[in-house]
């Protein structure tokens, strides 16, 4: 009985110090809510808006790997026997090798995994970790950089009564340094940002120059002579254009003068950044997002916000707990929900979209067993067909590449055992254990 006591005791001991605790909370809630009402509520709203923005991120990762893989696999079945992939091929308007498999990306550019690294999961092929630069030799100057300009545009300079600035002055770069640097044009890449996987993973829109340099591994003397691989550490830099802060000082740079600075051989310009950082990325454009609310809405959620900036300013609770913890904790308590309510919506309409598309094809046996009319590998390479009239056609057919390729499709969209998703899906699986 007496232990029963001692139990009971201390329970409502603890409930009377829970019960005190609450009140202080309370107290010190309602003391502050003058000073802290606006950021609730301007933290609530932008959880309500960027939860389900995350959620369409990671819906467009998937979307945009699977569209990536698909123009892969097209390509392979437009290449000459025995050829090359014309995905690969170095054209305009730059002439340099633009990133297209998603899954060998650090194979195109020199870079590769530590020996028995692998991963499960697609996003992390994406990954700015565990990336080393291999060497056999050892150098007084050891340096490797490289770098990957991301265009904005799907097709970089396509029109030239609507060329996109930037694009103009990477093309602008590309032939001063073929003038100028030893390199020339040869350590750099492209990627065009709309609808790629590797932007979209990366968080990283266009314009921008992603940086890649090695950090080289201190070696004994003993070492030096050896003919072994060495694996220096890589690390990543972003440059988002245009830049925040002057390369030259005392002057406004143009866009090329900016992307030269940043990428001259005996620039040191890159050192001034810090290394990637996927959270960083995924802030920033998470207040692009913000920022574009507040153009297209200036009448309540932009004025919401700067009313929200200039309170914080006037009673100097800037960086300080007063507005960090209402805002952090407003924040999350509406983007958590609202990013799982997104989610399951998303999964509702997958669920319906395949219901409706079931009985759609129930009872139609041709579609049911034609796998080329449901293969996306197969669609596109029947769209490309269908593009070109028959006097294209005809005109194609007379080379010799033309022919070949002409008759690889048609007799390629006969066959009934079309397996496109299945290719895509060992690739994947091949990559993951590379």
């Amino acid at each position: 009985m007496r232990i029963k006591f001692i139990i009971i005791y201390y329970l409502r001991y603890a409930w009377e110090l829970a019960k005190t605790f609450l009140r202080s909370i309370k107290l010190l809630f309602t003391s502050l809510l003058p000073f802290t009402g606006l950021t609730i509520i301007l933290s609530i709203i932008q959880g309500l808006i960027l939860g389900p923005w995350y959620h369409g991120t990671e819906v467009d990762q998937l979307h945009f790997l699977m569209k990536d893989m698909v123009n892969v696999q097209t390509g392979e079945w437009l290449k000459m026997p025995g050829g090359q992939n014309p995905l690969y091929y170095s054209r305009a308007p730059y002439y340099i090798p633009q990133l297209q498999n998603p899954l060998k990306w650090t194979k195109d550019i020199g870079i590769s995994r530590p020996v028995g690294w692998h991963t499960e999961n697609a996003g992390r092929l994406t990954e700015f970790r565990n990336l080393y630069r291999a060497r056999r030799r050892y150098s007084d100057d050891p340096s490797w950089h490289h770098w990957i300009y991301l265009s904005e545009n799907k097709q970089p300079l396509n029109e030239s009564w609507n060329e996109d600035p930037w694009d103009k002055a990477f093309q602008e770069l590309l032939e001063h340094r073929d003038k100028h640097e030893p390199l020339g044009r040869a350590n750099f890449n492209y990627l065009t940002c709309r609808h790629s996987f590797l932007c979209a993973f990366w968080y990283i829109s266009g314009p921008a120059l992603v940086h890649f340099t090695n950090e080289p591994v201190n070696q004994s003397l003993t070492d030096r002579p050896s003919r072994k691989r060495i694996l220096d550490p890589v690390s990543v830099r972003v440059f988002e254009l245009p830049l925040k802060e002057s390369v030259i000082p005392d002057a406004f740079p143009t866009r090329f003068e900016q992307m030269r600075s940043i990428t001259a051989s005996n620039s040191t310009y890159w050192t001034t950044r810090t290394a990637y950082s996927n959270f960083e990325q995924v802030s920033g454009q998470a207040r692009k997002v913000l920022k574009g609310y507040e153009e297209k809405y200036p009448l309540t959620y932009g004025m919401l916000a700067k009313a929200e900036h200039k309170l914080i300013r006037l009673i100097g609770a800037d960086d300080t707990i007063i507005h960090l913890v209402p805002q952090l904790v407003s924040f999350l308590a509406a983007a958590v929900p609202s990013r799982s309510g997104s989610r399951m919506w998303r999964e509702v309409q997958l669920w319906w979209r395949k219901r409706q598309y079931e009985k759609s094809t129930k009872g139609n046996v041709q579609r049911e067993t034609d796998k080329a009319a449901n293969d996306p590998v197969a669609y596109q390479l029947q769209y490309i067909l269908d593009s070109m009239t028959d006097e294209d056609k005809e005109k194609f057919g007379k080379t010799y590449r033309g022919e070949v390729l002409l008759e690889r499709l048609k007799s390629g969209l006969d066959k009934k055992d079309w397996d496109g998703r299945e290719d895509i899906i060992k690739q994947l699986e091949d990559a993951f254990v590379p």
